[in-house]
């Protein structure tokens, strides 16, 4: 019955505040997101309420983002369009994936099983990184008792990155048109082996440094970072749980990744009628497929902090109610926005576990 509720008024809500949904992820007017009053409740609610706005696009755009790369990767497999179509919705996205996965594994196998050629395929895994000081000012926003820089906010399961302009200890990544003495990140002409480049690197090159860094410092600083970013998840030392729930979203929402790469190596030699094929393999684990793997670890993250939101969201509604009538019924659009944009999220980290799964990583 309470779901029913739930359903209704957001029913409600698409006259009235333009509450709609798409692509499997809700939508929230900007009605929704702008002042619900000047109160610590009244603020903490207009948090929640942009957070999944912003899930809630992320969410869509992952899911789309997937789409058009399991059609790139089918594409460059030469699958005929009618496979590739059939709407552009979570189930549609689902959908065209499995049979572009299907094609993957059976070229593939195809090539292994071709005559005395030995297949491998090296991943360069991307990086996601979000702000460090974009997490404080969500969390002033959201929970009165924290104050920006006042307490230091911590780089849990990653590294931070920033610019040093002190000593820099771990790694240092600087531009590169040429030899790089370490992993590079980039295209490589030449030899790759586990990232490292034998050849000319046009990209970054990343290296151990305990000193100074012309370039990004990733590790530590002697002083504080500029514009500091997490690669792991931020942790304040006292914030508000649903806060946090909060601020983890809407970091995640805009989370940046850095591209990965997907490497084709062949041993042995091909012959003229195994090319083509070959050739559109390494187009497709190179295009298609390093795009789902660098979308595979912005949906997990995602993914993660959108179980936490959903449980806040689930007690938003009836707290709002207590800051006005207006301010409940956004309450409610956004809890269902964000269910609907979880579920999409789900079947996005589903299909590209699926595929990037399928590439044996040597």
């Amino acid at each position: 019955m309470q779901n029913r509720i739930v359903g209704l008024v957001a029913v409600t809500l698409v006259g009235c505040h333009g509450f709609a949904g798409g692509g499997g992820a809700g939508q929230i007017s900007g009605a929704c997101r702008g002042d619900l009053g000047a109160s610590q409740a009244a603020q903490k609610v207009e948090v929640f309420v942009n957070t999944a706005a912003e899930f809630a696009v992320a969410a869509q755009a992952l899911q789309r983002g997937l789409l058009d790369a399991c059609r790139e990767t089918g594409q460059a497999l030469a699958m005929p369009p009618s496979a590739l179509g059939g709407g552009d919705g979570p189930e549609a996205t689902r959908a065209v994936c499995q049979r572009v996965n299907a094609q993957l594994q059976a070229e593939l196998a195809a090539l292994r099983t071709a005559g005395s050629l030995q297949l491998g395929v090296s991943l360069v895994p991307p990086a996601c990184e979000v702000r460090v000081d974009a997490y404080a000012r969500c969390a002033a926003e959201c929970d009165a008792t924290f104050t920006p820089g006042q307490a230091e906010l911590a780089c849990q399961g990653g590294e931070l990155r920033g610019q040093c302009s002190a000593q820099c200890s771990g790694r240092c990544a600087v531009e590169v048109s040429g030899a790089c003495n370490g992993i590079c990140e980039g295209s490589c002409v030449g030899n790759s082996v586990g990232g490292r480049c034998e050849g000319q690197c046009q990209g970054r090159c990343v290296a151990e440094v305990s000193g100074a860094c012309g370039g990004e410092c990733r590790g530590g600083c002697s002083v504080a970072f500029e514009a500091p970013r997490c690669t792991g998840r931020v942790v304040p030392p006292s914030v508000n749980a649903d806060c946090r729930a909060a601020c983890d979203a809407r970091l995640d929402a805009h989370a940046q990744c850095t591209p990965g790469r997907v490497d084709l190596a062949v041993q042995g030699s091909v012959s003229d009628d195994l090319a083509p094929r070959v050739a559109r393999l390494r187009a497709a684990l190179g295009g298609g497929v390093a795009t789902i793997v660098q979308l595979r670890q912005r949906a997990e993250r995602v993914a993660r902090s959108g179980v936490a939101l959903g449980r806040a969201m689930g007690e938003l509604p009836s707290a709002a109610r207590t800051v006005g009538v207006q301010a409940g019924l956004c309450a409610t659009a956004a809890a269902a926005a964000t269910a609907q944009a979880v579920a999409s999220v789900n079947i996005s980290v589903q299909v590209s576990v699926e595929v990037s799964g399928s590439v044996e990583v040597r």
